[in-house]
């Protein structure tokens, strides 16, 4: 599981070409978790190889990280966002 400090194999940031649209989803957003894991969903029904299954893999374990830190910070919420 990456972080800002700490990127992973899979890290999109990393990976971006220079002009690349992205989008970044914070653990501080409530409804973040659930997001990450519609994407591990599609990304698991779309997967060829067994490199998109780890991407999936990551991406469930970064909804749990999300979920972890969104309750160890109730003071983050909607209005935070």
């Amino acid at each position: 599981m990456g972080t800002k400090e700490n990127p992973t194999p899979h890290d999109a940031y990393e990976k971006a070409e220079p002009d690349e649209p992205m989008f970044v989803l914070l653990a501080r957003d409530p409804i973040a978790p659930a997001l990450v894991r519609m994407w591990a969903r599609a990304r698991e029904l779309a997967a060829r190889e067994m490199r998109d299954m780890e991407k999936v893999r990551e991406a469930d374990e970064c909804a749990d990280r999300m979920e972890d830190w969104h309750n160890d910070h109730p003071d983050h919420g909607f209005n935070k966002v």
